[in-house]
């Protein structure tokens, strides 16, 4: 048996390959090509919007052209740093044409800049294809960033700073928009107080004990911002409050638009 060696790079290119021409409905997508364009595009432009990232010029300034919130542009752009540091990490790079691949095969998992599920997209009318793109990355970060952030408005957040976490955006609403991205919508919700002072649980829980012991009383506490932590497959701890700090740093430094 002969052993090949690939890099990388080398195993990129054929899944790139293999999702351009090989998977049934994905024929001639060439996402390729199509992200190539947008980052030239975003070259020959480089004296617009300086503080964004290359590949993301034209469609931030697309969609500024169409009124959209400038604020939840700039809130985008920090969850898309924050999930692949607008695809210049190495691990991103690495990982991304893996998961495309799984994902155009039917697997569950997140794709493209943004970390978004295929199935999320489709909610929005986009594809997988869509997520591979700059523009398609964009688009559906905003618009899963304003549904998170009118649900959290309905629950019963405000637009004042949230409680229990100092470095956020200074708007709670925003700040549990931003961690829906993360944490999923289900957890933008009412939080409660519990028997311990530093921790509260959804008030739908209220009048029981969680699994780790919590009691969840029916005291209501306004803009506070739930901190969950995870632990990836690589040992690295992700918190929900660290996402959002994290978020709102990158946007403070979108000061061009």
């Amino acid at each position: 048996m002969k052993i090949i060696k690939l890099t990388e790079s080398d195993l990129e290119l054929i899944v790139n390959k293999v999702l351009s021409e090989q998977i049934p409905g994905m024929s001639g997508l060439n996402y390729q090509a199509k992200a190539e364009r947008e980052a030239k595009l975003g070259v020959q432009t480089a004296k617009m919007l300086p503080c964004v990232p290359t590949a993301f010029k034209l469609s931030v300034n697309d969609l500024i052209k169409k009124n959209y919130n400038k604020l939840f542009l700039k809130a985008s752009l920090g969850i898309i740093g924050r999930e692949s540091d607008f695809g210049e990490s190495n691990r991103f790079k690495f990982r991304n044409p893996l998961k495309a691949l799984y994902g155009a095969l039917g697997g569950n998992t997140s794709v493209g800049y943004a970390q978004v599920q295929p199935e999320t997209a489709k909610q929005y009318g986009l594809e997988l294809s869509d997520l591979l793109l700059a523009s398609g990355s964009l688009a559906v970060t905003y618009r899963i960033l304003q549904d998170n952030y009118n649900k959290a408005l309905k629950v019963g957040y405000t637009t004042g700073p949230s409680v229990n976490l100092k470095d956020g955006t200074g708007n709670s609403a925003l700040d549990m928009a931003i961690s829906g991205h993360n944490l999923g919508p289900k957890k933008i919700t009412k939080y409660c107080k519990t028997n311990n002072p530093q921790i509260n649980r959804p008030c739908d829980l209220a009048g029981t004990t969680t699994s780790d012991g919590l009691k969840v009383s029916n005291q209501y506490v306004q803009n506070y911002i739930p901190n969950f932590k995870t632990e990836r497959w690589d040992g690295v701890q992700i918190s929900s409050h660290g996402y959002i700090i994290e978020v709102a740093k990158r946007i403070k430094t979108y000061t061009c638009f």
